[in-house]
Parts: C-alpha cells; sequence; structure tokens
C-alpha cells in the first residue's frame, strides 16, 4: 500500500505545481556523487547455516536534474544512474545497477539550506559478481522514500541523503567456482548517499 500512496502523492503535488498561477522559477543541472549501501545479512539455506555478514562499499551514481521553484517550496525531479555494492565478507562483492527517478519536494530553510523528501522510482539493470550467481529476484521494479538536506553555493550544491525501499525484493544466491552457498537476501536499498550539483544555464522565470 505505501507504494500507491507515494504515486498518489507524486501525482497530486506535479498537478498542483502544472496549475498553480504562481511565479516560479526553473534551472536544470547535472549531479555526480557517492552511494554507501549495504543489503544487509544474508541468509544462508545449505550447509552455511549462520548468517554472513556484508559490509558497505563506496560506489556511484550519475545524473541530471529539474527544479521548480515556488517561493520558498520546489519539486525536483531526477534521473540517474547508480551503482551500489556490497561486501560479502571473505567472499565477493555483489553489484546492483539501476536507473533510478527521485521525485523530491522541498523547503528552503535558510538562506542556500533546503530540506527535502520525496519518492523514488527505480529499476533493476543488473546484478552482478565474480564468483557467485544469482536466481530470481521479487521485483525489477520498487519504490522508496528519500530524505535529506542541501545547501546551495552558486551554481555548485551539495546533498545529503537517506534512502529506503518500501518493495520487497528478495534475490537467490547461489555457488560458484567452488563457493558452496545456496542463500537469499533483502536487496531493498538502505542507502546513504552525497551528492554533487552543477546547474547549468541560467534561471528561468515563469508566470503561469
Amino acid at each position: 500500500m505505501k507504494d500507491y500512496y507515494l504515486l498518489i502523492i507524486s501525482i497530486f503535488l506535479i498537478t498542483y505545481f502544472s496549475n498553480s498561477k504562481l511565479h516560479s522559477q526553473v534551472n536544470y543541472g547535472i549531479k555526480i556523487g557517492v552511494n554507501f549501501d549495504n543489503i544487509g545479512d544474508i541468509k544462508s539455506t545449505s550447509s552455511l547455516k549462520n548468517q554472513i555478514e556484508t559490509a558497505s562499499i563506496a560506489s556511484a551514481h550519475i545524473g541530471m536534474f529539474v527544479q521548480l521553484q515556488v517561493v520558498d517550496i520546489y519539486i525536483r525531479p531526477e534521473l540517474q544512474i547508480s551503482q551500489n555494492k556490497s561486501d560479502i565478507l571473505s567472499l565477493d562483492q555483489i553489484e546492483v545497477n539501476k536507473v533510478e527517478i527521485p521525485i523530491l519536494i522541498g523547503y528552503n530553510i535558510f538562506g542556500p539550506i533546503s530540506i527535502f523528501t520525496g519518492p523514488i522510482f527505480q529499476n533493476i539493470i543488473s546484478i552482478k559478481s565474480k564468483s557467485l550467481n544469482f536466481g530470481n529476484y521479487t521485483n525489477n521494479f520498487t519504490m522508496g522514500l528519500q530524505i535529506g538536506s542541501r545547501i546551495d553555493f552558486g551554481k555548485f550544491g551539495l546533498g545529503f541523503r537517506f534512502e529506503r525501499g518500501f518493495t520487497d525484493n528478495e534475490i537467490e544466491i547461489l555457488g560458484n567456482n567452488n563457493i558452496d552457498i545456496e542463500a537469499y537476501s533483502d536487496i531493498r536499498p538502505k542507502l546513504w548517499s552525497v551528492s554533487l550539483t552543477y546547474k547549468l544555464g541560467k534561471k528561468k522565470d515563469i508566470e503561469y
């Protein structure tokens, strides 16, 4: 149900801003940043009866954004390619590649500092590992929630955010290359990220 609520809220907010008779500013730009994600402990179903611990590995994301600002409130859709990595201690690494669309609602609380939150829609492109094989995973398309803060200085911006996935998404992990393992893990994001943004062009004032 959370997924449907997020989708309804996103559609409502986009419609509201589109039909408001207000003065607004639009800008757009690019972003690049670092992700710190951990898929969580892997639960074994084979001879390795104990949980297998994992650790976060720094990975990257790159994308673009458009921001529509009305007074101190803004809506900011983004499009990005993101890579999340986790280290399976003593075994291997898992790499999850995704296309993501965050739709963020923000508020300028003081000068260049703002806070924001909103849903994120994700499509998994691939899941890779050098020594492990993967079975099916529950969902290819997932949703989550992001919350964070950003500070702008000129055309540059620095953002910090936390993301938590809402859609259940378990993946089966199978052994390969002499690694004997049968296990599963929930790969919903539990992610911290830092982004550097750069605004392209000049702000456009719109009255509608």
